[in-house]
């Protein structure tokens, strides 16, 4: 039987991923099959990552994050794309992770330079749809997508992007 250890041989090959990553990312999982019931897996994140806001329609699509390295901001929006609630997570703060519901619009950015998250969410595993995307956001890769970035972490709660 494998086992895959959460330790900081890990981090350290996530990061290493992730500073060479044009997405300053990647992802390791932890279980084994794309259909199993409960998906999990470590993100490690570079500073300056973008994450494109999206939601998960799917009504058993909840999902966890635990910070277990480093913080990151979790935004929370509504479905025009106002600010709802901005949430600091990580090791050291008051809250270290969090769940949310199907039919929430989010992202996420690291605050540190280098953080490591643990994602575990209802399977089977379903690819993203283009309409699981924010229209009001910009799209990975876009020259805009780090203004957004700035904008998000400047952002308080109500605020809209302005386009």
């Amino acid at each position: 039987m494998n086992t895959l250890k959460i330790n900081e041989t890990l981090f350290t090959e996530l990061l290493t991923e992730a500073r060479n990553s044009p997405r300053k990312r990647s992802h390791r999982n932890i279980h084994n099959d794309l259909n199993e019931a409960v998906q999990r897996l470590c993100i490690g994140l570079k500073k300056g990552t973008y994450i494109r806001p999206h939601y998960h329609p799917q009504p058993h699509k909840w999902e966890m994050m635990l910070v277990l390295k480093g913080s990151v901001s979790y935004i929370i929006f509504d479905q025009a794309g106002t600010v709802q609630e901005k949430l600091t997570i990580g090791t050291g703060e008051s809250t270290c992770g969090i769940e949310i519901q199907p039919n929430t619009w989010h992202t996420l950015f690291p605050l540190s330079d280098e953080t490591i998250i643990l994602e575990v969410k209802q399977g089977p595993y379903e690819a993203s749809q283009p309409t699981d995307f924010a229209p009001w956001a910009p799209e990975e890769g876009d020259a805009e997508a780090q203004d957004f970035l700035a904008w998000l972490d400047r952002a308080g709660q109500g605020e809209q992007y302005p386009v």
